[in-house]
C-alpha cells in the first residue's frame, strides 16, 4: 500500500510536466477549436451574405436581361412605327393632288411625290433628263431667281408660274414655297407645293373676255338707244309739224301736196326703222327664214333701183346711177326669198347713196360659177382700213356718239350678211377712204323658168285704172281708223263696200249678204279673233276671198293664216298699190 502511494506519488511526480503540457495542448487545442468554430460561423455567415449576394446579382442579372429584352422589343416597336411612320408620310404626300417638292441648300431637287412629274406629262427619268430652264415658259425665266431671293428674304415665296407640258402646251401653277430650318435654325432646304390651275385660269380668262362682252354690248345698246331716240323723234317731228301744218286753211294745193309728200317720206323712214328693230329682233333670237318662191330677178332689181332714184332726187344729190344688167341673156325667174333679198339690196344701196355726197353709184349683177353675183360700188367717202372688220357688227358705224354725219341704227349691214349666209351666200367689202367702197355679195343661182315677159321699168299698179262698180267687199277691223282709211283708198275703184267692228258681225254679214265678192279681215280682233273667224266663214263661204291684214310679220305667222284658209296676207300699214295689186289678183275689174 505504501508502494502504491509511493509509486502514486512517483507517477505524480513524472506525469505532472506531462499533464502541464497536455493541459496545455488541451488549452491550446481548445483556443484553436474556438478559432475554428468563431471563423466557421463567421464563414458560414460570409457564405450565407455571399449566397444571398449572388442572388440578388442573379436576380440583377435577370431583371437586366428582361430589361434589355423590353428595351430590344421597344427599339424593334419604335423602329417599326417609325418606318411605319415614313411609310404613311410617304403614302399622304404621294396620294396629294398637288406637286409636292424639296429642294436641299444648293437647289437641288431631293425628292419629290409623283403629281409633281404626272402634271406636266413626265415621269421622273425624263423629268431628270430635261434642262429645267426648257420647261419655263419664256416669260417666267426668272422664277427659280425670284423665289431664291424672296426665300432668303422673307422665308416664303407665292406665285404662278407656266411650266410647258410633255405634249406640248403651257400649264399655269400656283406655287407656295417655305424655307426648312432644322431645331438648332439651320436651314435644310425649300419646300414647294405646285397647283395645277390652268382649268381655273381658262374660266377666269374666260370670265373676263364675257365680261369683256358684256361691258361692250352695254356700250353698243346704250348707243343704240340714243341712236335709235334721234332715228325715231327726227322723221316723226317732221311727220307730226307736217300734219299739224295740213290744218291750216291758206294751204294752196302746192303746199299740201309738199307737206303730204314730207309725211308720206318721213312715215317710209319710220316704218324702215321699226322693220330694222324687228329684224334685229328676228336675228338675235335665230327666226329669220328663208323662204324661197319664183320671183323676178328685174323686177326686184327695178323697185330697188327706183327707190333708190326717189332717195337721190329727194336729197338733191349730184349722184348719178348707172345699172348693170349682166342677166341679159338668161332667164330673169328665179326661186328665192324676195322679200329678204330686196332688204339686203336695199340697205346696201341706201348705204351707198347715204355715203356718196356726189359722184356716181354703179349696181350690177351676173351670172358667175352659177352664183348671182351683186355688186354695189359708189365714190362716196369710204372706210378706214382699220374700221372694215368691224362694220358688219351690231350697232357698228365708224363714227359714234353725236360726232356721226350720218343718220342710222348700225343694223344694216349686220342683217345683211346674217340672211346673206342663211340664203347660202357670202358678202365681201372693199374700201378706200376718201376714194369709195364697193359691196358685193353672191346668192347660189336658182333658175325657176324662161325670161319673164315683164319690162325692166316702172310697175306701179295705182296707175292702171279699177272698175269694180258691180263688186262687193266686206272690211273687218275692230279699229275705225284702219277701216276710214281703206275705205279712201277702195272708194275710187267704185266697189261697194261693207264694214264690220267684229268677227260676229262679219260672219252675220255673210250669212246675209251672198254675194259678197272678196273680204279683208284683221286678225287682232276682241271677242273673235281673225283665225276663228277665218275658219267660221269656210263653213258658210268656202269659195269667198279672204285677205287677211296683220301686224304680225313672223314666217309662222303668216303660216298659220294660210293655213287657218286665207287666201293672202297683207302686213300693215297697208300701201294703196300693194292693196290694189293684191285684191286684184282675186277680183277682176269690169
Amino acid at each position: 500500500m505504501i508502494c502504491s502511494a509511493w509509486a502514486l506519488e512517483m507517477g505524480l511526480i513524472i506525469f505532472e510536466p506531462f499533464n502541464s503540457l497536455i493541459l496545455t495542448l488541451l488549452a491550446l487545442l481548445i483556443v484553436i477549436c474556438i478559432i475554428v468554430i468563431f471563423f466557421s460561423v463567421k464563414l458560414k455567415k460570409v457564405n450565407q451574405e455571399l449566397i444571398e449576394r449572388n442572388k440578388q446579382i442573379s436576380d440583377l442579372n435577370t431583371n437586366l436581361r428582361h430589361s434589355n429584352e423590353e428595351l430590344a422589343g421597344q427599339k424593334d416597336l419604335i423602329t417599326k412605327k417609325h418606318i411605319e411612320t415614313d411609310k404613311f408620310y410617304e403614302m399622304l404626300v404621294q396620294s396629294a393632288n398637288d406637286g409636292i417638292s424639296f429642294y436641299d441648300r444648293s437647289w437641288n431637287l431631293r425628292f419629290c411625290n409623283s403629281a409633281f412629274y404626272s402634271m406636266i406629262g413626265y415621269d421622273r427619268n425624263s423629268y431628270n433628263s430635261l434642262n429645267p430652264e426648257d420647261l419655263f415658259h419664256p416669260e417666267d425665266q426668272d422664277y427659280q431667281l425670284r423665289r431664291e431671293q424672296a426665300l432668303v428674304n422673307n422665308g416664303f415665296f407665292e406665285s404662278e408660274v407656266r411650266l410647258k407640258h410633255s405634249a406640248g402646251h403651257y400649264m399655269y401653277f400656283s406655287t407656295r414655297s417655305v424655307m426648312v430650318r432644322s431645331e438648332t435654325g439651320e436651314v435644310l432646304g425649300a419646300l414647294t407645293i405646285s397647283r395645277d390651275i390652268t382649268r381655273l385660269k381658262k374660266i377666269h380668262e374666260d370670265l373676263i373676255k364675257a365680261n369683256i362682252g358684256a361691258e361692250s354690248s352695254k356700250k353698243l345698246k346704250s348707243t343704240f338707244l340714243a341712236n335709235i331716240s334721234h332715228e325715231i323723234r327726227t322723221p316723226l317731228n317732221s311727220v307730226v309739224g307736217f300734219s299739224n301744218l295740213l290744218l291750216s286753211n291758206n294751204l294752196t294745193n302746192e303746199v299740201k301736196e309738199e307737206y303730204i309728200e314730207h309725211i308720206n317720206h318721213n312715215s317710209e323712214k319710220l316704218l324702215q326703222i321699226i322693220g330694222d328693230i324687228i329684224d334685229l329682233s328676228r336675228l338675235e333670237s335665230s327666226q329669220i327664214q328663208i323662204t324661197y318662191e319664183e320671183a323676178s330677178l328685174n323686177m326686184i332689181v327695178n323697185e330697188i333701183i327706183e327707190e333708190a332714184r326717189q332717195v337721190i332726187r329727194r336729197n338733191e344729190k349730184p349722184i348719178i346711177l348707172n345699172v348693170k344688167n349682166h342677166f341679159e341673156e338668161l332667164g330673169d325667174l328665179i326661186f328665192t326669198d324676195r322679200i329678204w333679198l330686196k332688204r339686203v339690196l336695199n340697205h346696201l344701196m341706201d348705204n351707198a347713196v347715204k355715203f356718196t355726197l356726189d359722184g356716181s353709184v354703179e349696181f350690177s349683177y351676173s351670172l358667175e360659177d352659177q352664183n348671182i353675183v351683186f355688186r354695189i360700188r359708189d365714190t362716196g367717202i369710204g372706210i378706214n382700213k382699220e374700221n372694215i372688220g368691224r362694220i358688219f357688227e351690231e350697232f357698228s358705224q365708224e363714227f359714234d356718239g353725236h360726232h356721226r354725219p350720218f343718220e342710222g341704227l348700225g343694223i344694216g349691214l349686220t342683217l345683211a350678211k346674217e340672211v346673206v349666209e342663211r340664203m347660202g351666200g357670202k358678202i365681201y367689202v372693199q374700201s378706200e377712204k376718201g376714194v369709195g367702197s364697193e359691196f358685193s355679195f353672191s346668192i347660189p343661182y336658182r333658175p325657176a323658168g324662161s325670161r319673164s315677159s315683164r319690162a325692166f321699168g316702172n310697175n306701179d299698179h295705182s296707175s292702171i285704172p279699177i272698175d269694180w262698180t258691180s263688186k262687193k267687199c266686206l272690211l273687218v277691223d275692230d279699229n275705225k281708223d284702219v277701216l276710214i282709211y281703206l275705205n279712201r283708198i277702195l272708194i275710187d275703184t267704185g266697189v261697194t263696200i261693207l264694214t264690220a267692228r267684229s268677227g260676229l258681225e262679219a260672219l252675220e254679214l255673210i250669212k246675209i249678204t251672198p254675194d259678197i265678192d272678196i273680204v279683208l279681215l284683221d286678225m287682232q280682233m276682241s271677242e273673235m279673233n281673225g283665225i276663228e273667224a277665218t275658219k267660221e266663214i269656210r263653213k258658210i263661204r268656202k269659195d269667198i276671198p279672204i285677205i287677211a291684214q296683220t301686224a304680225f310679220i313672223f314666217e309662222d305667222d303668216k303660216d298659220i293664216i294660210l293655213e287657218a284658209g286665207c287666201d293672202a296676207c297683207l302686213i300693215k300699214p297697208i300701201r294703196r298699190d300693194h292693196l290694189l295689186t293684191v285684191m286684184s289678183s282675186f277680183v277682176k275689174s269690169n
